[in-house]
């Protein structure tokens, strides 16, 4: 064989000795190195589409039946605070209307007694009674044909018992106080006052003022029309 093939077919052996062991050094990296973990790709969001808004529209949107009973329930607690606030407002009305009926039932009492003790009072001084006073007999005597303030007479006539003339504290105050209107003692200052002449204080001594030896007023004069009633108690007292 020539020389020029024997060389070739050396660098033929040559060279698959070489690729084989590249081969197998390849198989041994391949194996040593260690294998990649797989790539994921994530995929973005996809953008929420017509049916899905329509979905969410769906979900939140209420049947006519729940609106109707969320409705009635409304109503229903609307109904209960106006019936706890009417019930509020019966009790203070009913509270209010019993202090009422308790106000009135104590001035009816309280009107029977002071009717009571009117109607006594009047009868008492509409009552005859004997003056013991010479001053206050011989006053009625004197001025009996005075009239009241509706020009109707006082004393129509006398009327004595056996020692007695007989009249009425209020004929008594009545013709006083008319012999003061017709004699013009009423105090021009003062209306309450009355200023007494010697008439009145013949009838009335203890409203009249009193001095002392020398003369000095120890006490002022008391004659008024409020007074007048008290003063005329002395005239239907019986003496000692």
């Amino acid at each position: 064989m020539p020389s020029g093939t024997a060389s070739v077919s050396k660098k033929s052996v040559s060279s698959s000795k070489t690729s084989k062991k590249d081969a197998s050094q390849s198989e041994v990296v391949a194996e040593v190195a260690p294998t990649p973990a797989p790539v994921v790709e994530t995929a973005p969001a996809p953008a929420p589409t017509e049916a899905t808004a329509e979905t969410a529209v769906d979900s939140s949107e209420v049947s006519p039946l729940q609106a109707e009973t969320l409705a009635l329930l409304e109503m229903a607690h609307s109904c209960q605070n106006t019936l706890q606030a009417l019930i509020k407002k019966a009790r203070s009305t009913l509270s209010n209307i019993k202090k009422l009926e308790r106000d009135v039932k104590r001035l009816e009492k309280k009107g029977k007694r002071g009717s009571t003790r009117a109607s006594n009072g009047n009868k008492g001084l509409q009552q005859l009674k004997p003056v013991y006073t010479a001053e206050m007999k011989s006053f009625f005597e004197a001025h009996k044909d005075l009239t009241d303030n509706d020009n109707a007479p006082i004393v129509e006539n006398l009327t004595y018992d056996s020692d007695h003339l007989l009249v009425s504290r209020k004929q008594a105050l009545k013709l006083v106080t008319s012999y003061i209107r017709s004699h013009k003692l009423q105090d021009a200052t003062n209306k309450r006052k009355i200023n007494m002449d010697a008439t009145l204080q013949s009838l009335f001594p203890e409203l009249c003022a009193v001095k002392d030896k020398k003369g000095k007023v120890v006490q002022e004069e008391n004659c008024f029309y409020n007074t007048l009633m008290k003063a005329l108690s002395r005239h239907f007292t019986a003496p000692a």
